[in-house]
């Protein structure tokens, strides 16, 4: 690497700073989703009913179902915030609800206590993915927003495992206090980063934006990109909210917020969610025990780990339907062999030897789900929509993901007793697989191209209305600048 490749780096060290910020608050919103497998099989009260607090099937559901169901009003109170108050300050305010749900933990073991953490858990929840993606797009240089928002998406699965491991070992108290320390430590270090050039632009404090601009990126040119901006932000400050919905609502957007949200409801619907909240359960009721459970689950999250990983490379190289495609298929292969493994249990076949069905499917399942429908879909939120409507497509996305997701949680037990595993499973599989048949034939390929190029692909035998057209033009001009 050249000096000047080395100046660039350091010059955008700010960026990777926040970046690292906001992957502490991606690993407590993980912490939240990790702390559901061990927990719901620590407190079941028909395998432990001497546990600190024994709960029954009901309950566990409800347990498992609150996160989503809370989820959409977090996804609504994101984007009124970052709107209000900026997309750092809304990225702060995340820690709030997810902290304050800890702290119910500290008081007293409670199935109603548990209930209104899992609901604050789901509001923190909604808003991170409402407001961090807007406020990596407003301060990250165009060559590493894609790597910052995988960084930040990193951290739910560290997040998952830290649940899956602590869990393990401590009580239910413990595991709060200890999961509120990085909580704390995020609200003080990220409350010290300064606001958003653009969110400085709107409020007029244009100085303050010059250095929010030389602080982000200490390679800026300072002057024009100031310029570019106060052009771009007052483009859009003239747009009311009920123009910013009759903006969603023209063929492009509306083609292209129809085609992500169907993705995320089949993601959801296909039990993605459930499957984790489920995962010990679910392998002790497999009957495995020739590795414990838990001891599976965790390795299985350091798989998962691995995998988000190799996505930051394999997005870019081979595009988002082809890695929609192949993660779909994967997570439909892995629900197949689940679905498959308590078919034979059912048949009486019951050989050590067919514990590795369900090992193999965990080990497929966590390898291919982080590699195409965890990143992606936010990826495309951020690439597909014009910027006056990425706010509310992204809120949209969230509550209707947040909806599916508990739709297919909240649902997992009855469809279980009523159906029993195998076909609850075997459903989830064929969703699965349609869902990348989908992707394939109906995602565009948005990898490496310009907003211009991506508004033009989605007009694509959809009419334009003129008087869109010429501001969408206006809107992508000033945001290629930028």
């Amino acid at each position: 690497m050249n000096s000047s490749q080395q100046l660039k780096k350091f010059g955008l060290f700010q960026q990777w700073l926040a970046g690292t910020e906001l992957f502490l608050l991606s690993v407590m919103v993980g912490a939240i989703a990790g702390w559901t497998s061990p927990y719901l099989a620590k407190l079941d009260e028909i395998e432990n009913p001497d546990s600190e607090l024994p709960i029954n099937k009901v309950e566990a559901s409800w347990i498992a179902s609150l996160i989503n169901l809370s989820r959409p009003a977090g996804a609504i109170l994101g984007a009124i915030f970052t709107h209000i108050i900026g997309t750092k300050l809304s990225s702060l305010f995340v820690g709030i609800p997810i902290a304050l749900g800890w702290v119910l933990f500290l008081i007293q073991n409670s199935v109603t206590f548990i209930y209104a953490s899992r609901t604050l858990g789901g509001i923190g929840f909604g808003m991170f993915f409402s407001c961090f993606p807007l406020y990596i797009g407003e301060i990250s240089h165009p060559k590493i927003r894609g790597a910052l928002v995988a960084l930040v998406m990193q951290g739910l699965m560290v997040g998952n495992l830290c649940g899956t491991i602590i869990g393990k070992f401590v009580d239910m108290w413990v595991y709060a206090a200890i999961i509120l320390v990085p909580n704390l430590i995020f609200l003080v270090s990220f409350g010290l980063m300064p606001h958003t050039p653009h969110y400085l632009i709107r409020c007029n404090k244009i100085e303050k934006a010059a250095k929010s601009i030389e602080f982000y990126d200490r390679n800026a040119d300072v002057t024009n990109q100031l310029e570019d901006l106060k052009e771009f932000i007052q483009l859009n400050q003239s747009l009311t909210f009920r123009d910013t919905i009759r903006e969603l609502n023209t063929p492009v957007n509306r083609k292209a917020l129809i085609m992500v949200n169907i993705v995320f409801a089949f993601f959801q619907l296909s039990g993605n969610y459930t499957v984790n909240a489920y995962m010990e359960i679910l392998l002790t009721k497999a009957g495995i025990n020739v590795i414990v459970p838990s001891t599976l689950v965790i390795s299985g999250n350091v798989v998962s780990i691995i995998s988000s990983w190799l996505s930051i490379y394999t997005n870019d190289k081979y595009g988002r339907p082809l890695m929609l495609l192949i993660s779909s298929t994967g997570v439909g292969i892995a629900m197949f062999l689940w679905g498959l493994h308590y078919q034979l249990l059912d048949l009486s076949f019951d050989s050590p030897n067919l514990q590795w069905i369900s090992i193999v499917a965990l080990v497929i399942y966590q390898m291919s789900a982080p590699v195409g429908l965890l990143p992606v879909p936010s990826t495309l939120i951020s690439e597909m929509f014009a910027p006056n409507v990425k706010n509310l497509s992204a809120s949209i996305s969230s509550v209707i993901s947040g909806l599916c997701a508990f739709a297919a949680s909240r649902s997992y037990q009855p469809m279980v007793d009523v159906l029993s595993e195998k076909y609850v499973f075997w459903i989830y599989s064929l969703l699965m697989i349609i869902s990348g048949l989908y992707s394939i034939i109906f995602i565009p390929e948005t990898k490496g191209k310009s907003l211009a190029e991506i508004q033009q692909m989605l007009s694509q035998g959809v009419k334009v209305k003129s008087n869109n057209k010429n501001k969408q033009k206006d809107e992508i001009k000033v945001t290629e600048k930028i």
